[in-house]
Parts: structure tokens; sequence; C-alpha cells
């Protein structure tokens, strides 16, 4: 069973449009669709906003759908020069920005990021070379979460000094925290809605359903190779 997460509706909506939907369950507010892709059985959902909420959704998918791999679709900011909008990002390793490094060294499960699964990665770079997605560029990389929207120019700027990250979102470390806690496969896929500047609120409305789709397409073709 593959476990697919995304933050919003809007962010797995093309996803549940090419499934067969089989039923939908709902635990602790969060509603999950259990479905068929080719062969595949694949789980559905959508964890809302936040880390709490990302890491509550994941332990759901792990306990009662027994997952054993987890794809994190969706959308993030641009934290390096060479990463445009609409880009996809692959992830490399995931941390959080705003949990200070040493208690991530010192605390459970003592680690500072937290590594992609590296066959998921190899499907996921392999499923954008055979997509339709090449206007697009394609990045390994690591991925920053903290429970806030980056639109701050300087803020963007100490944050690339500080994790040289390609991007920030505010749920893949969460997701990868707590998979890899329980031993369970993970990468996240995020395309590129904003720069996380002073411009940041106007491009994400502009490139939200354009970077979700570019998201949601890698996802689709990561599962026509996983099936193969």
């Amino acid at each position: 069973m593959i476990g697919i997460i995304g933050s919003t509706s809007i962010e797995i909506q093309s996803i549940k449009d090419n499934m067969f939907i089989e039923r939908k369950e709902k635990y602790a507010g969060f509603d999950f669709y259990i479905c068929k892709y080719k062969e595949l059985d694949v789980v559905v959902t959508s964890c809302s906003v936040g880390k709490v909420n990302a890491s509550s959704c994941t332990q759901i998918l792990i306990d009662k759908f027994n997952v054993d791999k987890i794809i994190n679709t969706g959308i993030a900011g641009s934290l390096n020069e060479n990463v445009k909008l609409g880009d996809v990002v692959i992830s490399e390793d995931i941390t959080y920005h705003d949990i200070i490094p040493i208690q991530m060294k010192n605390c459970f499960p003592f680690k500072k990021y937290f590594n992609a699964d590296e066959k998921l990665k190899e499907i996921a770079f392999s499923a954008h070379k055979n997509s339709d997605l090449d206007s697009y560029n394609c990045h390994i990389g690591r991925m920053i979460t903290g429970d806030a929207f980056i639109a701050d120019t300087d803020l963007k700027y100490r944050l690339m000094s500080d994790y040289d990250p390609h991007c920030v979102e505010m749920e893949g470390a969460a997701i990868a925290h707590v998979s890899d806690i329980n031993n369970v496969p993970f990468v996240i896929v995020k395309s590129i809605s904003d720069n996380a500047d002073d411009n940041a609120a106007i491009a994400y409305r502009e490139f939200e359903i354009i970077a979700s789709n570019n998201s949601a397409k890698l996802v689709i073709n990561m599962l026509n190779m996983i099936d193969k």
C-alpha cells in the first residue's frame, strides 16, 4: 500500500482524478481515499497546513493502512536562485527551520536531517524525465519546514545562509520525521509556487494550481513506474 499525502485538497485533486476510489474513511478529522491505480493499492489524503496536522495524518496512514512507502506531494517556496517557479524539487534530505539544530541532534530521534529513500528518489527523478514537464526543471536537494508561510526577503536569505536549501514548505519534515521513526521509506516532491520573498503572496495566488498540478503529474508518473 502506497500512501500519498498533500496538505490541501488542491494538491491531491488531480491525483484522485486518476484513481479508482473504492471508499473513503475518516480518522481524527482527516479523509482517507482508498484507491486503486492500475495494479497498485493507494491511499490518498490531505493533512491541512502545518507540522502537527502533517505528523498526525502520517501516523494514521501508517497505523490504519499499513503503508509501506509514503510520497508527500505539493507546493513550496524557492530558496535557491536556480529553482524557478513551476520547477520540481525532490527531497535529498529535510529538516525543520524553526527548531534549533542542536535540539534535533540531542533529542530523539537524534538526527539533524531526515534522508529520503534512495529508490524513491531515483523513481521520482526518472518520472520527471518521462513526463510532459520538460519546460520545468527538476532538482534534487534539501528542503526545510516550518509553521509559517515565508514571505520575507530578509528571512529568505537568512534561511538560505543557514541551511543551503532548495525550497521551504510547512509539512514535509514532519511527514519525514514520522516516516523515519516508523521505518517507512519516504520521498517529498514539491513544485515551486513562489520565491518566499516579499512578493510571495502574489506569486502564490498565480502559481498555486500550476505548481500543485506539476507535482501531482510527477507523482502519477512515479506510480506508473512502480506499477511496472
